[in-house]
C-alpha cells in the first residue's frame, strides 16, 4: 500500500505531464510551421553558413563581464545583509559597511585603471 503523500505526488506528476503534452499539442496546432531557407540551417546565430569561426571579441568585453559578475555576486551578499539589517548588532553592521568600503575602493581602482572603458 502506498502512503497518501506518494499517491498525491504521483497524481500531480501525471497531471503535469498531461498539461505539458496539451500545451505542446495546442501550440503545434495553432502555431503552425513556416519553414524557410534561413530557419533550416543548423545554427541560427546570425553568422553565415560559410563562416569558419566566430568573430573575435575584444578583451575589454571579457574584463567588463568578469567585473559585472564579481560586483553582482557581492550585491547578492549585500541583499542578504540588508534583509537581516534590523536584527543585527553593531559588529555585523560595521562589517557590512567595511565590505561596502572595500567594494567602493575596488570599483574606484578598476575605474582608474581603465577597466570600465570600452576600447
Amino acid at each position: 500500500m502506498m502512503p497518501p503523500q506518494a499517491l498525491t505526488v504521483g497524481i500531480f506528476a501525471v497531471a503535469v505531464v498531461m498539461v505539458l503534452v496539451a500545451i505542446l499539442w495546442v501550440s503545434g496546432w495553432f502555431g503552425g510551421r513556416y519553414p524557410n531557407r534561413n530557419k533550416d540551417i543548423p545554427f541560427e546565430s546570425g553568422l553565415g553558413v560559410n563562416v569558419a569561426t566566430h568573430p573575435a571579441m575584444p578583451v575589454a568585453f571579457y574584463l567588463l563581464a568578469v567585473s559585472f559578475l564579481v560586483f553582482e555576486l557581492e550585491a547578492a551578499f549585500l541583499f542578504a545583509w540588508a534583509v537581516a539589517f534590523h536584527g543585527l548588532g553593531w559588529a555585523p553592521i560595521l562589517g557590512g559597511l567595511g565590505f561596502m568600503a572595500i567594494l567602493g575602493l575596488g570599483l574606484f581602482y578598476e575605474w582608474r585603471m581603465g577597466g570600465l572603458q570600452w576600447r
